[in-house]
């Protein structure tokens, strides 16, 4: 009877597995069975079976029965055979528990003293993280905290458990933030079965390299270290300075040992992002003075921000953006900013105010903070038109007070024209007035001259039906009015830009026999006065022209987006071939390469509450529509402002440090009042 074994099918509680080699079956409980589920089955719940083989059954219970069991001895005291002296505190322990793992088990060999000794010493050990690890031996848990986590993870290396490194390292990783990364990063550098940790630290680094070298660790960084952060193309800084001052703190740390090190720091700066008056602190550090070609390299990079001169090769870093919104003039609303309804797309209503703005304002896209750059040489408040080009900007024409609804004489528009100077924060007027006043007008800068479109004198019969076009030339000093080919009536829908040395005209015009609209661009060529022109019909279910028209050059074509921002910021991008004299939707929406898509990260436009006063400029991202990335209220609520969107480098950004410009209260500074 014997010869034949017995199989039990206690439905779900076993998983029957038949070894073919031997004819063993083994019958194996998942997790949740316990021995009382098997005591309490009777015969007649299982099922009976009669087949070749021994009878054999796996008790899942009893490993940890005998590891409860080691435990409460060791708690009691009792069949202890070994000691634990660790920081001079006894840990007595059963030998067997103790060379379940590698590192004891080898010293606990007939090869080492330990082996007939009834005390074990171990140095350079945590006694805490000790007594933590012996209680996982016993129990299978261990508690890790912040504050503990490193000497339990030293402790469990030199001991080589594996499972409590692997413990230690999903804890640290769960914690990771831009505040410990680096010290997580040396930490895992110490360790090299960390590599895993060691890429998540690193990446947080680069990512939030401004808060990361906030932390004390940074300081203690290697050179090579240091350098591997600042090489890599994904390093992310609000701004360079930020590098920079990061550099500082570092070379200052340990000058005597780091005197040298700036000859290879240096070339990974990118100086032509960098402040002036930093470049200054830079360039009268001790390391510094002491090498000539560092020197040579930070004067040259001062002269260029002075003079206004890009680095075609040398791009700032991630996150880093070198567009600068700037606002000219208007007049101040009495609002609160701050607060909204609860539809975002409707701003509180506001209300004008007498109080000019008079100055230029301008919003940093990196820090999101808006700065005072200057204030305005003349009585004129609002309408103006602005353009940059060489490290100056053009203020031109305006009106002295804002236009009032009903009856009346309206403010004539100015004929001043004043040139800023940004880097010596210096105004020039223009030593002959424009030709005509101009108030509510267009003008861009190409090869050098300054065009203004739009905006004549409303005395001008011609002016106040047809769009005309004035050109200053610097080097001529003096006005030129410059025939408009095209036939443009003021009551189009106007946008004007530079395309290389073009300046174009893009309208919008209602057809009159299916209700489309049709779009046309008008091309200027500067240097030859050839005119360029391509036209497309569009249309859309709102039957509403787009709220405004954002173009980029690229690949020598220009890219127009159109935006319809009350529609859910539905957007279409139409694409003008100059040379070909085509213009043609693109409904791929498809940025052809990586400078495409660069010099499109950034658009920003004014959110207005329907009375053309605005209180938030957004940032507009490319895509497959535009929506808004960031919305940055205004510290005031605007209008008859002026707007530019240019590029740092462009302006001398970097020569001036600016005053922030605090948020205000309009309303509690006129009940003061």
């Amino acid at each position: 009877m014997f010869g034949r074994g017995l199989y039990y099918d206690f439905q779900d509680d076993y998983d029957y597995d038949y070894d073919e080699s031997d004819g063993d079956h083994n019958y194996e409980s998942d997790d949740s069975y316990t021995s009382s589920r098997l005591l309490g089955k009777s015969i007649e719940e299982a099922s009976f079976h009669i087949e070749e083989g021994p009878f054999r059954i796996k008790n899942h219970v009893q490993g940890p029965k005998l590891l409860a069991e080691l435990a409460s001895q060791r708690q009691n005291g009792e069949f202890l055979d070994v000691v634990v002296e660790v920081e001079g505190i006894e840990f007595p322990c059963h030998r067997a528990v103790l060379a379940s793992t590698p590192y004891f088990k080898t010293m606990l060999s007939s090869n080492f003293a330990e082996s007939s000794s009834n005390v074990v010493h171990l140095h350079e050990t945590d006694s805490s993280s000790f007594s933590k690890i012996l209680e996982f031996l016993y129990t299978g848990e261990i508690s890790i905290s912040k504050d503990d986590v490193q000497d339990v993870l030293q402790t469990a290396h030199m001991l080589q458990f594996d499972k409590i490194l692997q413990y230690c390292q999903k804890f640290i990783q769960d914690n990771l933030c831009p505040n410990n990364c680096l010290g997580v990063l040396r930490l895992a550098d110490m360790y090299g079965d960390l590599s895993d940790l060691k890429k998540s630290a690193r990446t947080m680094a680069v990512s939030n390299f401004s808060e990361a070298t906030q932390d004390e660790e940074f300081l203690s960084l290697s050179l090579e270290d240091l350098l591997d952060l600042l090489r890599d193309d994904d390093l992310t800084a609000t701004t360079e300075d930020d590098v920079v001052n990061s550099v500082i703190r570092w070379l200052n740390h340990a000058p005597e040992n780091r005197q040298t090190a700036i000859l290879k720091i240096l070339p990974e700066i990118r100086l032509s992002c960098v402040k002036v008056s930093l470049l200054r602190k830079l360039e009268s550090h001790p390391a510094i003075r002491d090498s000539a070609e560092c020197l040579a390299k930070i004067t040259a990079a001062i002269e260029r921000h002075t003079l206004g001169t890009q680095v075609q090769e040398e791009e700032a870093r991630s996150g880093v953006s070198d567009k600068l919104a700037i606002i000219v003039g208007g007049w101040k609303a009495v609002n609160k900013p701050h607060l909204h309804n609860n539809d975002e797309s409707e701003p509180l209503s506001v209300q004008p105010s007498p109080g000019p703005l008079q100055s230029m304002i301008c919003l940093d896209p990196d820090k999101e903070q808006y700065y005072h750059i200057a204030n305005l040489p003349t009585s004129v408040n609002g309408y103006m038109s602005v353009a940059s080009a060489e490290g100056y900007l053009y203020v031109t024409g305006g009106r002295e007070n804002p236009l009032v609804d009903g009856e009346g004489p309206k403010p004539a528009p100015s004929k001043q024209a004043f040139r800023y100077h940004f880097p010596s924060d210096t105004w020039l007027r223009l030593p002959v007035d424009m030709p005509v006043g101009r108030a509510g007008h267009q003008s861009v800068v190409v090869d050098g001259k300054l065009f203004l479109v739009g905006g004549g004198s409303d005395g001008d019969a011609e002016a106040t039906s047809l769009v005309t076009m004035d050109c200053y030339d610097p080097k001529e000093g003096a006005w030129i009015k410059v025939p408009l080919r095209p036939t443009i009536h003021t009551s189009s829908d106007l946008t004007v830009t530079a395309f290389g040395d073009k300046v174009v005209f893009i309208t919008v015009t209602p057809t009159e026999s299916d209700g489309l609209f049709n779009l046309c661009v008008h091309s200027f060529d500067v240097k030859t006065n050839g005119w360029r022109k391509a036209d497309t019909r569009f249309g859309n279910a709102w039957a509403q022209t787009p709220d405004v028209f954002l173009p980029t050059s690229a690949n020598h074509k220009l890219y127009i987006r159109a935006v319809y921002t009350s529609a859910a910021h539905y957007s279409e991008q139409y694409i003008f071939d100059d040379e070909e004299e085509t213009l043609n939707r693109d409904d791929t929406h498809y940025f052809e390469d990586d400078f495409l898509r660069a010099q499109r990260e950034y658009h920003y436009i004014f959110i207005t509450n329907g009375q053309e006063i605005v209180d938030t400029i957004s940032n507009y991202a490319s895509g497959n529509n535009y929506y808004p990335k960031k919305r940055a209220p205004l510290p005031f609520a605007l209008f008859g402002q002026s707007f530019l969107e240019t590029q740092k480098s462009c302006v001398g950004w970097y020569c001036r440090d600016l005053a922030v410009l605090e948020e205000e209260d309009e309303q509690e500074r006129l009940d003061e009042a």
